[in-house]
C-alpha cells in the first residue's frame, strides 16, 4: 500500500493538470490580493466620530442582548412570544469603531468572508483534480495495466484516492498560508489592521482547518464519482448538473416565488456553509410578504457530519463498483 501510495503521489504532481490547476488557482489568489491593495484608504474626522457614536449604542445593544439571551437560556427569564435566540447566544463580535469603519481593507473584520471564498475555491479545483486523477485511469486504459501488477482492486483506488485527498489538502495548506500572510502585510501597510486577540487568531486556524476539510471533501466527490463512471466527463457532467439545476435552480426557483426555501436543508452547500460559518440560525423574512424566507438551523458538528458522511457514501459506492467491474 505504502509503495502505490508513493507512486500515485509522484504521479499526482508529475500530471499537467494538476500544475495548470494550481497555477490557476494562485493567480487567482493573487489578483483576489492585488485587488485589495487598491482598496486603502483613510477615515476622514467625521466619518471616525460617527462611527465611535454608533459603536457605544450599538454595544450597548449587544450587551443587552447578550445578557437577555443568557438569563432566558438559564432560565431566569422567559422568552418573549416568536423570539429567536441564537445558539450559545452568539450575536457574533461585539461592534467596535474599527468593524463599524467601512473602509480599505481590515483583516480582522474581512478574513471571514476570505476564507469562505477560498473554501469555494479550494472545493472546485479539487473536485476538478480528483475527477481528472482517476478518471484518465479508466478512459486510457491504465487503470487495466495497473490491476496487472497490483490486482488488489481495493488498494489500488484507495491507494490513488488517498494521493488525491493528501495533495489537495497539502496545497490548500500552502496557499492559505501565503494568503493569509498576504492579506496581513496588505492590512498592515494600509494603516487598516486590528489588533486580534489570541482567540481571535485561533478561530483563524480552526476556519483554515475547515477550508482544507471542505477541499478535500470536494477531492473525494470528484474522484468517486468519476471512478463510478469510469470518466473524467461523467464527473464533470454530473457536478454541473448538480450545480446548476439543484444548487443554484432550487435556489432562484425558491426566490422567485417569494416563499420559504424548502430545499435549503437539502443541499450540501448549505451544510458546508454551517461548517464552515461555525452553525447557521437563519430566521429572515421576506420584506415584500413578510413570509420567512428560511428557517434552516445548522451547528457546525452537524454540517461537518453531513458532508463527510456524503463524501464517505460517494467514495464507498466507488469502491463497490471497482470490485463488481472488470478492469477493461
Amino acid at each position: 500500500m505504502s509503495r502505490l501510495f508513493a507512486a500515485e503521489w509522484s504521479r499526482l504532481f508529475s500530471r499537467r493538470i494538476t500544475l495548470i490547476t494550481s497555477l490557476l488557482v494562485g493567480t487567482m489568489l493573487v489578483f483576489l490580493a492585488f485587488g485589495f491593495t487598491l482598496s486603502g484608504s483613510a477615515p476622514t474626522n467625521d466619518e471616525i466620530a460617527s462611527a465611535k457614536e454608533r459603536a457605544v449604542s450599538l454595544g450597548q445593544l449587544w450587551d443587552e442582548r447578550t445578557e437577555h439571551c443568557g438569563r432566558v437560556q438559564s432560565g431566569l427569564e422567559q422568552a418573549q412570544p416568536g423570539e429567536d435566540l441564537p445558539r450559545g447566544c452568539d450575536y457574533g463580535p461585539r461592534p467596535t469603531q474599527d468593524s463599524l469603519l467601512d473602509y480599505g481593507f481590515s483583516f480582522h473584520r474581512q478574513w471571514p468572508n476570505l476564507y469562505y471564498g477560498a473554501a469555494v475555491l479550494f472545493a472546485l479545483a479539487g473536485f476538478v483534480l480528483g475527477a481528472s486523477f482517476v478518471g484518465v485511469e479508466w478512459s486510457s486504459g491504465g487503470m487495466a495495466s495497473l490491476l496487472l501488477w497490483a490486482p488488489r482492486r481495493g488498494h489500488v483506488l484507495g491507494a490513488k484516492l488517498l494521493a488525491a485527498l493528501a495533495g489537495v489538502g497539502l496545497l490548500s495548506i500552502v496557499y492559505l498560508t501565503l494568503w493569509t500572510g498576504a492579506f496581513m502585510v496588505i492590512a498592515a501597510g494600509n494603516g487598516t489592521v486590528s489588533q486580534m486577540s489570541a482567540g481571535e487568531f485561533g478561530s483563524v486556524l480552526l476556519t483554515a482547518l475547515r477550508v482544507v476539510f471542505i477541499a478535500m471533501a470536494g477531492t473525494a466527490l470528484g474522484f468517486s464519482v468519476a471512478s463510478i463512471g469510469r470518466h473524467t466527463s461523467a464527473a464533470l457532467g454530473v457536478g454541473i448538473t448538480y450545480l446548476l439545476l439543484w444548487e443554484f435552480g432550487s435556489t432562484v426557483v425558491f426566490t422567485v416565488m417569494g416563499t420559504e426555501d424548502y430545499a435549503e436543508p437539502y443541499r450540501l452547500s448549505s451544510w458546508a456553509r454551517a461548517w464552515l460559518q461555525k452553525g447557521i440560525q437563519a430566521t429572515e423574512a421576506n420584506p415584500a410578504t413578510g413570509v420567512a424566507k428560511s428557517t434552516f438551523h445548522a451547528s457546525w458538528e452537524q454540517g461537518g457530519l453531513v458532508v463527510l458522511v456524503v463524501a464517505i457514501a460517494v467514495a464507498a459506492a466507488a469502491f463497490v463498483s471497482m470490485n463488481r467491474r472488470d478492469a477493461r
